[in-house]
């Protein structure tokens, strides 16, 4: 309960017919002193007593229309107020918006006598993640204004907002979507799953279920059969979220076409009950990790923080690319060491070992790096990126290869997403195939697989002008 101004004074009245009472010796004045405070007190017990018995009384509805709504979109709510007999004191019930959402709430009076209000709100989202509107709040107010109380009633509501999805989403290979089922896996293992592999002779401590009789009546002797297995794999999705996904047009950026190629990915795995790890990778490096886990909440974790995932800030800009060991050894015998240039740069490039302790400072190769000490055992690497580091990348699927694992590779072309790259769409096709080798080449290493990822519009702009130089019909 909260007392107001008039309360204090009445109050302070109290006090001061007290000391003057001493003062002047007027037992008239103490007598009116204590009337004055018992009135008060025995006020504000009705206060609270009454306050008590309408909330008692009070049956809250907060609905929300649509609990999963796109960013930048707005959801229409509820609140309706309903007493089981007309209350004697009315009584005011508003919402507010939650952190992250914004909007005026809604606002219902039921005033002395009635049984029923409602009213309509508005709730805007002007960013993806899970919110929770509170719960509404009863306002009551003594009617001479001495007390007033805020309750809160009703139940709370959950909303997800989820990062605003673009329309014309293209994953494949070139102009080949992609197939179904990317998180499917299988196993050369055999054991008691439901597959036929092959059939062996019984030994001891087979059990004799898996003894196959048409086989057995055939060789007149005790044959079983095997099964081929699913494993339960390990997966870790690395999502790279640095300055550079950041390109693109409004909430059509390769951020925004990468994160809903993860998005559909969590499901997957989550659907299967297989374990997913969780690596963000920005400018500076690891943003955040989760090892493994099969656990349902870890994907649902997961899909939030992808929901709500931003850009970094570039530590700086205008890096360039780094050459890899192979371009660097070319490049070093190509200097015949005549000059002092020469000799200081030949040692540097012949120097694999110095390279690679360069790279380890880079963010993507070095948070995957970082994996490899904390997960042990075969792993899928699920690798969400851009083209704009070639040379990092191309180190980081090949040290993502470890034991038997596959890194699965899905590529943003900067080239379709940078605002002006089709206003000369003969030099945006020859970098797109530029891209296109970059892709090939990844995906021509062993337990490797790169897709495309990108505006299914802009990448059809880019082809047609392949078919024009080569003659094809549009």
């Amino acid at each position: 309960m909260q007392v107001t101004r008039r309360y204090w004074t009445a109050v302070a009245l109290v006090a001061s017919l007290a000391v003057w009472a001493v003062v002047l010796e007027r037992q008239l004045l103490l007598l009116g002193a204590v009337a004055l405070a018992s009135w008060l007190l025995t006020r504000q017990y009705r206060f609270v007593r009454t306050t008590r018995s309408v909330v008692g009384a009070l049956d809250v509805t907060q609905r929300i229309e649509d609990t999963r709504v796109a960013a930048g979109r707005e959801t229409v709510g509820e609140l309706s107020v309903q007493a089981e007999e007309g209350i004697r004191s009315g009584v005011v019930v508003e919402t507010t918006p939650p952190a992250g959402g914004d909007g005026a709430g809604a606002r219902v009076s039921l005033k002395p006598g009635s049984q029923r209000a409602s009213g309509s709100f508005e709730l805007q989202w002007p960013v993806a993640g899970s919110f929770t509107v509170p719960r509404p709040t009863a306002q009551f107010r003594d009617s001479l204004g001495l007390f007033g109380q805020r309750v809160p009633v009703g139940t709370e509501s959950a909303v997800t907002v989820e990062p605003r999805a673009p329309r014309d989403l293209f994953i494949g290979e070139r102009d080949k979507r992609v197939p179904a089922g990317l998180g499917e896996h299988e196993t050369e293992q055999s054991g008691s799953g439901l597959t036929p592999a092959e059939i062996r002779k019984y030994q001891p401590g087979d059990t004799p279920r898996r003894i196959d009789w048409n086989a057995t009546a055939r060789r007149n002797e005790l044959y079983v059969r095997e099964f081929e297995t699913e494993s339960e794999l390990s997966t870790l999705l690395v999502f790279d979220h640095r300055a550079t996904m950041g390109t693109g047009r409004d909430r059509e950026t390769k951020l925004d076409y990468a994160r809903q190629v993860a998005l559909a990915v969590v499901g997957d795995i989550r659907e299967r009950g297989d374990a997913l790890g969780w690596y963000a990778v920005g400018d500076r490096g690891l943003t955040e990790t989760f090892a493994p886990s099969p656990a349902t909440n870890q994907h649902r974790l997961i899909t939030e923080r992808l929901r709500s995932l931003e850009p970094t800030v570039a530590e700086s800009e205008g890096q360039s690319d780094w050459t890899d060991p192979a371009q660097a050894r070319q490049t070093a015998t190509r200097l015949d060491g005549e000059t002092a240039f020469d000799s200081k740069l030949k040692p540097f490039l012949s120097d694999t070992n110095a390279y690679v302790k360069r790279f380890a400072d880079q963010p993507l190769f070095g948070g995957l790096r970082t994996a490899e000490t904390r997960i042990h055992g075969d792993l899928r690497t699920i690798l969400v990126t851009d083209d704009r580091n070639q040379t990092e990348l191309r180190e980081t699927v090949r040290n993502a290869r470890r034991g038997n694992g596959e890194v699965v590779v899905f590529l943003t072309p900067s080239v379709l997403f940078e605002a002006q790259s089709l206003a000369d769409v003969d030099d945006a096709y020859r970098r797109y195939q530029a891209f296109e080798d970059f892709r090939e080449e990844l995906g021509s290493l062993s337990r490797v697989t790169v897709f495309e990822v990108s505006p299914t519009e802009r990448l059809s702009t880019v082809l047609a002008a392949d078919d024009s130089e080569r003659g094809v019909p549009q």
